[in-house]
């Protein structure tokens, strides 16, 4: 039995377009659509992407089940400790 099938929020889905190789989702920063004039050029610079935050990892990725980005992370961390465990053994 397969269950029911995910759909993505499309609203969610134009704010955030993308997941690292890290499972991180990137989403756009506000303040940049119009009067840019008047900041300065670090300020217009400043104001491009970042990455959501972690109290919001697990609402994004339900709105947006299609990034992947929680499969992502579970197999970064995976492969983050597995290596840690690696680097602890080599220097036993």
């Amino acid at each position: 039995m397969s269950g029911f099938k995910l759909k993505t929020r499309k609203a969610a889905a134009k704010r955030f377009r993308k997941a690292t190789a890290n499972g991180k989702i990137v989403r756009s920063k506000g303040s940049h659509g119009h009067f840019l004039a008047k900041r300065g050029q670090k300020a217009r610079l400043s104001a491009g992407t970042t990455y959501v935050h972690d109290s919001n990892f697990e609402a994004v990725n339900k709105l947006v089940p299609a990034l992947g980005a929680k499969r992502k992370r579970s197999k970064f961390i995976a492969n983050s400790l597995k290596r840690a465990a690696e680097a602890a053994s080599e220097t036993k």
